[in-house]
């Protein structure tokens, strides 16, 4: 590791920008010392991703799809990264075994991470679909309870439209109910017959006549 901060050793001081959104990605890096923040533009402010720390790596999709960052990266503290170009990253796997591993390594936990995030954004997704097909189907097919509080959805009747119209497994549907409850978006009722209703609290006039 010596021989690479020696030939590819490069120094930035807590707050540098090392690269930002968008620019060309010609560079990776490996952190040799300090902590480099990652983020990305959202609006007008930036949301930071994630601290890399000793023996990561910086912008290591450059030296795969040369394609423009997807992100900024900030000096946290003092660094000492190591910068290759796709030429010496290469050369470096082949010569170098401990260097090698750790680009496996790496890839790996990136893509396992990506993985883990995909999952969490399609479970939001599907909550936030379910939670307007209810609310609209409370307003065309939902009544006032007796106190007029509560607005009431038959839920068998519910799961069997929505499924129908999401294309959704009743399995499906009802592990998302399951979710929207634990949000307290919706809460579910039994009335004297045993039946089912998914109730949702009236907060405004006129929100069902």
């Amino acid at each position: 590791m010596s021989k690479l901060v020696k030939y590819f050793g490069v120094n930035f001081k807590k707050g540098d920008l090392i690269f930002r959104e968008g620019d060309p990605a010609e560079v990776m890096y490996m952190i040799h010392k300090g902590k480099v923040q990652i983020s990305k533009g959202m609006g007008s402010f930036d949301e930071k991703i994630r601290i890399l720390g000793e023996g990561e790596f910086v912008g290591e999709m450059a030296v795969i799809n040369s394609k423009p960052r997807s992100a900024n990266a900030m000096a946290a503290e003092d660094c000492v990264l190591i910068k290759m170009d796709r030429d010496s990253f290469h050369e470096t796997v082949q010569k170098n075994h401990e260097f090698s591993v750790s680009v496996i390594q790496l890839l790996s936990e990136r893509l396992r991470e990506t993985d883990e995030l995909l999952m969490v954004y399609a479970k939001q997704d599907r909550v936030r679909r379910l939670h307007a097909e209810l609310l609209s189907d409370m307003l065309t097919a939902g009544k006032k309870d007796g106190s007029g509080q509560w607005c009431l959805l038959n839920m068998d009747a519910f799961v069997k439209r929505v499924a129908r119209r999401l294309s959704w497994s009743r399995e499906s549907v009802m592990s998302v109910i399951v979710e929207l409850v634990a949000m307290e978006k919706v809460k579910i009722k039994k009335d004297r017959q045993g039946a089912e209703w998914l109730s949702f609290r009236v907060e405004s006039e006129g929100f069902l006549r």
